[in-house]
């Protein structure tokens, strides 16, 4: 036996382990991005002209861009076109994270469902950009086509109560164009109403807190992102576009 090797079975320099495990390959340096994304499609719900997301799309990438009246009719509608079985919902005012989606297909199994972190107190993801199987998808009955907004925290708890793992990245891992758009607290109000309706055991200590912090009664001790924080991806929307 090595004489390194302590009682766990682990050699005493991690490096020299990590290199017998991995060998001298980046397990990630072999995927294949494209091969990959050959079964996914991504689509894009917008009443725009302008659609960034689109433009960083790389063209073999399958893409269904739908403009169907209603943000959650154009989410089931462009869905329901898509010619893959891995679906990536994504907005139409981000840099599309090519490799990061294709990393996250290659490792995602049907029951998983994987987006950006939601706003505090919510614990589920924002339809910034949401991947998913379509039998997921297909299982809960797809988006609440009656919501003019809020329809992705509903699809959320609906495949968490299906057994879905919903699993947050953070929220700043996408760069977001449109990065100061905002609800009124009248749609905070009435959005909180819907989903408390829909799902009372889930959402009824987060509405609490939600709707206190909208009056200022309450303040997050939740940690988030602080003034002057700064990273090389992602960057305020005028630094990301120019002048746009």
């Amino acid at each position: 036996m090595d004489d390194r090797l302590g009682k766990t079975g682990m050699t005493a320099d991690r490096k020299d382990f990590e290199a017998a495990r991995l060998g001298t390959e980046d397990p990630h340096s072999t995927l294949n991005t494209e091969a990959v994304l050959s079964g996914a499609t991504v689509v894009i719900p917008t009443n725009r002209e302008d659609n960034y997301t689109q433009e960083s799309i790389p063209e073999w990438l399958d893409v269904v861009v739908a403009t169907e009246e209603g943000l959650n009719v154009a989410r089931n509608r462009g869905i329901e076109r898509a010619s893959g079985e891995w679906i990536v919902l994504a907005d139409d005012d981000i840099t599309f994270p090519t490799s990061l989606t294709a990393a996250l297909v290659d490792s995602m199994h049907k029951r998983h469902l994987v987006g950006l972190e939601d706003f505090w107190p919510m614990r589920y993801v924002i339809g910034r950009f949401i991947v998913f199987h379509r039998s997921l998808w297909e299982l809960v009955g797809g988006f609440d086509e009656t919501r003019p907004h809020g329809g992705d925290t509903d699809f959320t708890i609906r495949c968490e109560k299906a057994g879905a793992r919903v699993i947050r990245l953070p929220r700043r891992l996408i760069p977001h164009h449109d990065a100061t758009s905002r609800f009124s607290k009248f749609q905070h109000l009435e959005w909180l109403t819907y989903l408390f309706r829909r799902h009372p055991r889930r959402v009824a200590i987060p509405a609490i807190k939600l709707a206190l912090k909208n009056i200022g009664v309450l303040t997050p001790r939740e940690a988030d992102y602080p003034e002057g924080w700064a990273s090389t991806v992602w960057s305020p929307p005028s630094e990301n576009r120019g002048e746009e």
